[in-house]
């Protein structure tokens, strides 16, 4: 069940509905305030939100390639792995078979 949770993020102050938990999209807020931070250190006066939003968001998505890329790799490591089981696997079933 969708629950409103307040959060601030950039000084702006947002309502989001969600199904987690508030301490769950506390943590995203603060992740992404986090972000606009690091681009907009010390006073926030004179910046373009939209902009510095903008940025993050392109952060964001590069974070995202890169964590989808190494699931790709890392997927493709155990397939591999488990391919060359189960041909050991039928070779030491073949090798039992000529035994018996």
């Amino acid at each position: 069940m969708k629950q409103s949770i307040d959060v601030e993020i950039a000084g702006q102050r947002l309502t989001i509905k969600s199904d987690e938990g508030p301490a769950y999209v506390q943590e995203l807020a603060d992740y992404v305030d986090g972000h606009l931070r690091q681009l907009v250190p010390g006073s926030r006066a004179g910046y373009n939100l939209q902009r510095v939003a903008l940025l993050v968001a392109i952060q964001l998505a590069d974070e995202l390639f890169r964590e989808k890329d190494l699931h790709r790799q890392f997927r493709q490591k155990v397939s591999a792995k488990l391919e060359a089981l189960e041909a050991a696997l039928r070779e030491h079933e073949h090798r039992l078979d000529d035994l018996g």
